[in-house]
């Protein structure tokens, strides 16, 4: 009954987004009704591939705005692939900056509002159907990530000081995904201590090798724009990526170790450290091939493009692969770590409640 109502919800939530143009103030938000489309020319590439060239006379309507219920006339250019561009079609919407007799504008970017909310609700749909509860409180705690990570973004940009916040960061993403994930129980809370103490390990590793080893390319990272900042900044981001995957290896060695725990109160810890290592060799290879799908791969577009643009694959590597690989080697660093802190948080565990049993 419950996914019933969620799903008529969820169709009645799309039905609203697909019409909240009135909702963007300060932009002007249009409906293609009518894309007239010409071929304007043929370029050879670098490797003798042709582009074509295309133009799109875009008809729309105005959805928003002072000149609401109105016609403009839009020009959009692309090319085959794509790459730097998009083409769009017939009940498309989207964001221009219109010309001062609204006739005409410049088309700033597709709306996706529609998009998103669909893909969000399909995985809320998704979480609640096969975890019930516990699968809402999952996304929950995502939602409060992202809250939380567009708060430090503006701190950042405040000023705020890149270390320090990513510390704050890490404590707040490891505590809250792991308490309303998983309940306020014993689970949590050592599971919150091996993360920790695998992630400051981590960090320590990195910035050793980091002092002992030449400097990367900071300057090639994507988007970057605050030069000072790019060490700290891609140290940051290692960290927090590799973040997820510790706290995935934590939560699942300790929830096994505190099953037994729970079967047996007077299990030896030597037993509790063999069913420990065993889960752990179950899902290492799992998680670092998940870390390298995730990591190497996401490379792969700018590699492929450098590549076809006559690029050595010595500057790929540098200028590229590098930074990947690092991200791959760092997060794979921390969860080879939760291995042993797992079984030392254990240990002190068990001794601390033999002690105050004793």
């Amino acid at each position: 009954m419950l996914l019933v109502v969620l799903v008529v919800a969820a169709i009645l939530g799309y039905v609203l987004v697909d019409h909240d143009a009135a909702l963007y103030r300060d932009m002007t938000v249009v409906k293609i009704t009518n894309i007239s489309t010409e071929h304007t020319e043929t370029q050879s590439g670098v490797l003798a591939d042709k582009e074509n060239y295309y133009v799109q006379t875009i008809t729309a309507d105005i959805l928003n705005g002072a000149y609401k219920g109105k016609t403009a006339i839009f020009s959009n250019q692309y090319t085959d692939s794509n790459v730097r561009d998009e083409t769009y079609t017939t009940g498309d919407q989207l964001l221009v900056d219109l010309s001062h007799d609204g006739t005409t504008g410049k088309i700033l970017e597709q709306k996706r509002d529609t998009l998103v909310y669909v893909f969000v609700v399909v995985l809320l749909i998704g979480l609640i159907a096969v975890a019930d509860r516990a699968g809402f409180f999952s996304f929950l705690s995502v939602c409060i990530n992202i809250c939380l990570l567009l708060i430090a973004l503006r701190c950042y940009l405040s000023g705020w000081n890149i270390m320090a916040l990513t510390g704050c960061m890490i404590l707040l993403f490891t505590i809250l995904s792991l308490l309303i994930g998983n309940g306020v129980n014993r689970r949590s809370l050592l599971a919150i201590i091996v993360t920790l103490l695998s992630i400051a390990v981590t960090a320590g590793i990195y910035l050793l090798v980091r002092a002992l080893s030449p400097a990367l390319q900071y300057q090639m990272l994507e988007y970057a724009v605050v030069p000072d900042d790019l060490s700290s900044l891609f140290f940051c981001e290692t960290m927090v990526g590799g973040l997820g995957a510790v706290m995935d290896v934590a939560i699942s060695l300790i929830s096994t170790a505190d099953e037994l725990l729970e079967q047996d109160p007077h299990i030896p810890y030597a037993q509790l450290k063999k069913s420990v290592r065993a889960v752990s060799d179950d899902i290492m290879g799992t998680m670092v091939n998940v870390l390298f799908f995730t990591y190497i791969c996401g490379g792969l577009p700018s590699m492929l493009l450098m590549l076809r643009n006559a690029m050595t694959m010595s500057f790929v590597w540098e200028y590229v692969l590098s930074f990947e690989m690092v991200r791959f080697l760092v997060g794979s660093i921390g969860l080879v770590l939760a291995v042993p802190m797992t079984q030392l948080v254990l240990r002190v565990w068990i001794k601390r409640q033999e002690a105050s049993h004793g």
